[in-house]
């Protein structure tokens, strides 16, 4: 909110005029410069100019630099209750210039580059419905002056124009927030929720964590009425309802669910046994590779190949290997390689069928 305050005559009384609502404060006599009158016009050089010297006051009002100081703490105190439309702001003292100043003390305002960055991948997610993304980029760009607003818009035209949203078209942020509000809290729910297969079953479940990952969001829960040992991920558009029980959990400090390595090491959002692999790979960009699997490394390199020992759960690990072709040459561990190669027979026994 942007506050103007300036000092003028009523009369034989200074008054302070707050602009932008009309209000007229007296604060003393126009032959007496007191204490109110001078702190309230300090504060009126700052508000306007952001900033006020020592000479400037003691010079006006005839005070020492004792007096200055005092003025200058009781203006501090004002700012640091953050009191009416003035915002967080405090008052800093530039040795180099010698002069007092404001500053915001919280952080600046997203700016346009930040903005624009944030709205490319929104875009580039397709997460959220288009009426979630428009009320997303509306308030981006809310943040700016109009000049860059438009600036932004024009960047983002074409591809806002050619936005194809997910299949699900479901309204998905106040459900984040509501299972974000779960996870904090430790409260168990009941979940109704709709497979792949268009089955629906119900689930009593203990929400441990939120995530993003190939265009959707998923809720991570230990299911408590299944005897199942690890979190399973739910997607949130797949939820078809809800309901928040009274019962809370804790899962023990051994067990506990931490989103940022559990992210490390899943691919597709398929979980399954985790598990440490290694394979060569002929791929043009072993880059690539090494950003897919966050915990992995280069153990070989050889001529056109490099040997890489990675983590990640079974499940999702096995459909990135086949999505990659014959670039992928999985070695070990031995029972992975054997499940590599009973899918890649039934893969092939499907075209065999064919050709009978």
């Amino acid at each position: 909110m942007s506050v103007r305050l300036s000092i003028m005559l009523r009369g034989n009384q200074y008054a302070l005029v707050w602009a932008n609502r009309g209000i007229f404060l007296t604060v003393g006599d126009k032959d007496m410069y007191d204490k109110n009158t001078r702190i309230l016009y300090m504060l009126e050089r700052l508000l306007q100019r952001s900033e006020v010297t020592k000479d400037e006051i003691q010079e006006m009002f005839g005070v020492d630099s004792r007096t200055f100081e005092r003025d200058i703490a009781t203006l501090r105190a004002y700012f640091s209750q953050r009191v009416g439309g003035l915002g967080d702001q405090c008052i800093e003292y530039d040795h180099q210039k010698k002069k007092y100043y404001l500053k915001k003390s919280v952080k600046q305002p997203l700016d346009v580059k930040q903005v624009l960055v944030l709205i490319k991948l929104l875009l580039g997610t397709r997460s959220l419905s288009v009426d979630e993304l428009d009320q997303m980029i509306d308030s981006l760009c809310a943040v700016l002056d109009e000049e860059d607003s438009k600036m932004v818009q024009a960047f983002i035209s074409n591809e806002r124009l050619h936005f194809t949203p997910l299949k699900h078209e479901q309204q998905l942020i106040d459900r984040i927030w509501s299972f974000s509000h779960l996870i904090d809290s430790s409260h168990k729910m009941t979940i109704e929720y709709k497979k792949a297969n268009n089955t629906v079953s119900t689930y009593m479940v203990a929400p441990v964590g939120l995530l993003f990952c190939d265009f959707y969001f998923y809720v991570v829960c230990y299911v408590t009425d299944r005897d199942i040992p690890y979190p399973i991920s739910f997607r949130v558009d797949r939820i078809l309802s809800y309901d928040v029980l009274k019962e809370s959990f804790k899962i023990p400090y051994a067990h506990r669910f931490e989103s940022g390595d559990f992210r490390n090491k899943i691919n597709m959002m398929y979980q399954g046994e985790l598990i440490k692999f290694t394979f060569r790979f002929t791929g043009h960009s072993v880059e690539a590779v090494l950003d897919k699997f966050p915990i992995s490394r280069v153990i070989e390199e050889g001529n056109g190949y490099c040997i890489i020992e990675a983590m990640a759960y079974e499940q999702g690990l096995l459909m990135w290997i086949f999505s990659q072709g014959d670039w992928i040459h999985l070695l070990t561990p031995q029972d992975l390689v054997e499940k590599a190669k009973a899918r890649l027979d039934r893969m092939q026994s499907y075209y065999k069928r064919l050709e009978a």
